[in-house]
């Protein structure tokens, strides 16, 4: 059977798909890869369908052997490098945001992540994982999906299936690779309990800077900053959370919540992180500063229109 050999995982490598949608009533999370622009576009440079699952590499220092003859491709995180070290002849470095053509016994090493936290890798292949709720990625608090239900691990060996080992060669077009480069500012579209603050404590929501903790992970990040104030108290009847959800606890400082958010919580949610905007947010490092901005359902929504108009100029119609 043909196999791919993790040589180093890294801090925090996981196998990631599109998710598991529709499932949040039973209690299980919706998964899939936090940062689903990556996804998306690393399984378009190896010819692979959108939802196809790859490679989700926090941090960098993950490195793979493959037994066969593929193509990979990293997104998310353009700056990085891979490093392909053949069973026979020169070591080479190759780009992100390019299609990457690999033989047997070539090790691949994704050098540690600068300026950006988080990347996708994609293969020209399946992973052949039984599938969990329609998904085979990696929910690590639920103990679902992956090989094992957690994080990959050095010496794990994932078979694969209906290869294509000679896909067309493409790149990430100018308009394409915006999409990855660093933002500072995030737009929330504010609720479900906004009206527990004081129209003071928006404010301050919105005009303060907030700076990435050490504290991230894939259920969500924590940002330090000056404390927000509820009317009364941080909780409330345990309701259902969405991906991009900005919880404010006991303690003032925002919990934004991420892929495997739980499925239902009971801190208050002041606001809500656009989709446009949460895969770029998840990239950040730990200690970037970043800043809000409040805007309409309506704007969240043409904003969403614009970004699929984007993607429609370089990438097929079932990309977006």
């Amino acid at each position: 059977m043909t196999m791919l050999t993790i040589l180093t995982a890294g801090p925090y490598t996981s196998i990631q798909d599109k998710g598991r949608t529709g499932y949040q009533a039973l209690g299980v999370p919706e998964g899939g890869a936090v940062d689903p622009d990556a996804r998306v576009t690393a399984n378009w440079l190896v010819s692979q369908p959108p939802e196809t699952a790859g490679f989700e590499i926090f941090m960098g220092g993950f490195s793979f052997e493959t037994d066969t003859a593929l193509a990979i491709a990293l997104s998310g995180s353009l700056s990085v490098q891979l490093t392909i070290t053949p069973a026979f002849g020169n070591v080479r470095t190759e780009p992100a945001g390019q299609t990457i053509w690999l033989q047997p016994g070539d090790k691949v090493l994704v050098s540690p992540l600068r300026g950006s936290n988080l990347a996708f890798l994609s293969v020209s292949a399946n992973f052949d994982l039984p599938p969990v709720f329609g998904s085979v990625g990696t929910s690590p608090n639920a103990r679902i999906g992956g090989l094992d239900g957690g994080m990959l691990r050095a010496g794990d060996r994932l078979p694969l299936r209906a290869i294509t080992p000679a896909p067309k060669q493409r790149k990430l077009q100018a308009e394409c690779a915006r999409l990855f480069e660093p933002r500072t500012i995030f737009r929330l579209v504010l609720g479900p309990q906004d009206f527990c603050f004081e129209l003071d404590q928006i404010e301050k929501l919105t005009s303060s800077d907030w700076k990435l903790t050490t504290r991230m992970d894939r259920m969500g990040l924590r940002l330090s900053g000056p404390s927000l104030t509820h009317k009364i108290n941080a909780d409330i009847l345990s309701d259902g959370i969405v991906k991009g959800a900005v919880q404010i606890p006991g303690d003032g400082q925002p919990i934004i919540l991420m892929a495997d958010h739980q499925t239902t919580g009971g801190y208050t949610k002041i606001a809500s992180v656009i989709s446009t905007d949460l895969p770029a947010l998840t990239r950040l490092a730990a200690h970037r500063s970043i800043r809000f901005t409040i805007v309409s359902q309506a704007e969240a929504e043409q904003l969403a229109r614009q970004k699929a108009t984007l993607l429609s100029k370089v990438l097929p119609t079932e990309y977006h």
